[in-house]
């Protein structure tokens, strides 16, 4: 009777064992994404690939919610637009002039979920398309993206730095700078935005000498 005892024991230690090899001896796994290897946990259940789901979310630009109340994991796109505003594009064709510096603006873009880089938090914003340049020879400064912009709801945005392009600063005689200059909402709704003020200071030389007055513009999209 002892024997069969001590053999009962001896056969579960062996399953004990052999399963728990089975679980933490496996080989460790790794998730490759976009050619670029992610760090990751992995784990095999029946012989399925399970990786957790906030992880595989963000490599796409989503984002994932836990409701405790309803016990349901929200899950959203980077184009999900949950205030209801979805994005819009107006062309136009605004011209701001100082000196020998002019500014085209050729379209105005109305983005809930704006996003500069893949690194940054997706921002409310509104995007103007514009082409910067210096129809001299000689060498100038201008700095446009540093302007004062206001909606007609009456927020105001002073420095677009933060997330535009840089389509100012110095340029060479008869150069071109293209780009966007992105304007973040904080107050407003998208929806009720339909102009921005302009106000942009004059151009100068390397001696910090103007070449142009301060210039203003209302731009009415929509």
């Amino acid at each position: 009777m002892k024997k069969k005892v001590l053999l009962s024991g001896f056969v579960a230690f062996f399953v004990f064992l052999s399963f728990s090899l089975g679980v933490w001896a496996a080989p460790k796994l790794s998730v490759w994404f976009n050619g670029k290897a992610k760090k990751v946990s992995v784990k095999m259940i029946n012989k399925k690939a399970y990786v957790p789901l906030t992880d595989v979310v963000s490599w796409f630009g989503g984002k994932v919610k836990y409701d405790k109340k309803s016990n349901k994991y929200i899950v959203t796109s980077k184009d999900y637009h949950p205030s209801g505003t979805k994005l819009k594009s107006y062309n136009v064709n605004a011209v701001l002039q100082s000196g020998p510096m002019k500014m085209t603006v050729s379209k105005v873009t109305v983005n809930p979920s704006y996003k500069y880089d893949q690194y940054m938090p997706a921002i409310k914003a509104v995007v103007l398309d514009v082409k910067v340049q210096n129809t001299s020879a000689k060498k100038v400064n201008w700095f446009p993206v540093q302007g004062i912009y206001a909606f007609n709801t009456g927020e105001q945005i002073e420095d677009a730095i933060s997330y535009s392009q840089q389509v100012d600063g110095e340029f060479l005689g008869n150069t071109t700078k293209s780009g966007k200059i992105v304007l973040k909402v904080n107050k407003s709704n998208l929806d009720s935005i339909k102009s921005i003020q302009i106000q942009v200071d004059g151009p100068f030389d390397d001696e910090f000498i103007q070449l142009g007055e301060t210039v203003s513009y209302n731009l009415k999209f929509r």
